[in-house]
């Protein structure tokens, strides 16, 4: 049930914070006189909604977590001002702790594995050459390649969906029929997840996928730009945010992820850091503005699947190439999300004052370097920003 502050927002106000939104309702309780009670409450709301307010808060739980961040991933940028360079913390494989998982049955149409988990072949693209997985070291900029990936971008494909519920059935697996073909044709995610919680791999895991597209990522030793060539993408059959505002995943979806989720960091060593959201990931190199696709920009289950909340980390794409994010992206990201995006903006305009530069040039410097390790014949015809995309 919603409190007495929450109600009293009208539909253009921004509800508070739910710490605060309990205070303003014990606040209110002392108030006798209802009419005084609710000018109260309308007049705290439409204080604590303002923009200049909420940017305060931000940015004051920004400096009170600046001690955890520390401990965290901390991506450094790549210039250098003569100074020392700082170390960078490295999010370790020794931090993580993986299954030990097998293979139980391998044929031509699935495997099954020890945790439980069929993993059905039948829509696998036809297999390609295998091309190498690329990083590229903080510490110098020196690229690194190996067979296979170095994390996961979790997806949604955005499908419309059915409510599900048994009267629905057909239609549910006709629509899983269709976004399985489509998928298999694009190549466009490693692995599906359709809403019975069935898994399809659709592209072989040493190839990469059309999933992450324009992206970066660190894990506090190494980044990663165009995760195509990076990351496996794994992609939940649904919406995270359907017409009615609500996410489309199944129970059987988020069971089939979590072990999906343990075999491939199992395989691969994969650590938990590095294991993501489309919407973390996601970059525009043509108006240099994060979230260019914001599926899972909240409500990830990262503790279901034993992943830590990985929304906390301030967002690679700010901190180390000056990226920019505005009201649309902010409004939908989930509140660790929005705390990851401050966190950023912070360190980037710390950055800028120990180089004595203005956060404006220090962003020129970083998207000139993005430029020059993003594929340089794709963004040759770069040019300042322009306006927001909203394919999302």
């Amino acid at each position: 049930m919603k409190n007495a502050a929450s109600l009293a927002v009208g539909p253009r106000l921004r509800a508070p914070r739910r710490p605060l939104a309990q205070w303003l309702d014990w606040r209110a309780g002392a108030i006798d006189d209802p009419v005084a009670r609710l000018g109260y409450l309308r007049g705290s709301a439409a204080f604590w909604s303002r923009k200049p307010v909420r940017r305060a808060l931000r940015d004051a739980r920004v400096q009170r977590m600046s001690a955890f961040f520390a401990l965290l991933v901390l991506p450094i940028p790549m210039i250098t001002d003569g100074a020392a360079p700082r170390r960078s913390v490295e999010a370790s494989s020794k931090t993580d702790t993986f299954a030990t998982v097998w293979t139980v049955e391998n044929t031509p149409d699935h495997e099954l594995f020890s945790n439980g988990l069929r993993v059905e072949k039948r829509h696998m693209a036809a297999p390609r050459q295998a091309v190498p997985f690329q990083r590229w070291r903080l510490d110098g900029g020196n690229r690194e390649e190996k067979a296979g990936p170095y994390g996961i971008v979790f997806h949604t494909t955005e499908s419309d969906a059915a409510v599900f519920e048994e009267a629905n059935n057909r239609q549910l697996r006709r629509a899983a029929q269709g976004t399985l073909e489509f998928v298999q044709s694009q190549r466009a995610y490693h692995y599906v997840i359709d809403r019975f919680g069935r898994v399809f791999r659709t592209v072989p895991e040493n190839e990469p996928a059309n999933h992450a597209g324009d992206s970066v990522w660190s894990d506090g030793k190494y980044y990663f730009v165009n995760l195509n060539h990076s990351f496996l993408g794994v992609s939940f059959d649904g919406q995270t945010r359907g017409a009615d505002g609500r996410s489309s995943i199944t129970e059987p979806q988020v069971a089939s992820a979590t072990l999906l989720t343990e075999i491939l960091r199992a395989r691969y060593r994969i650590p938990a850091v590095n294991c993501v959201t489309h919407a973390q990931v996601s970059v525009n190199p043509r108006n240099m503005g994060v979230g260019y696709h914001t599926d899972w920009a909240a409500g990830f289950p990262f503790g279901r699947l034993g992943l830590p909340v990985n929304y906390w980390t301030p967002l690679p794409a700010i901190t180390l190439f000056g990226f920019k994010f505005d009201d649309y992206y902010a409004n939908l990201a989930a509140d660790e999300l929005q705390d990851g995006i401050s966190a950023g903006e912070t360190m980037l305009r710390q950055a800028a004052t120990r180089r004595g530069v203005t956060t404006a040039v220090y962003r020129r410097t970083l998207a000139k370097q993005f430029r020059e390790v993003a594929d340089p014949h794709r963004y040759v015809n770069f040019t300042e920003p322009e306006s927001r995309s909203t394919n999302r």
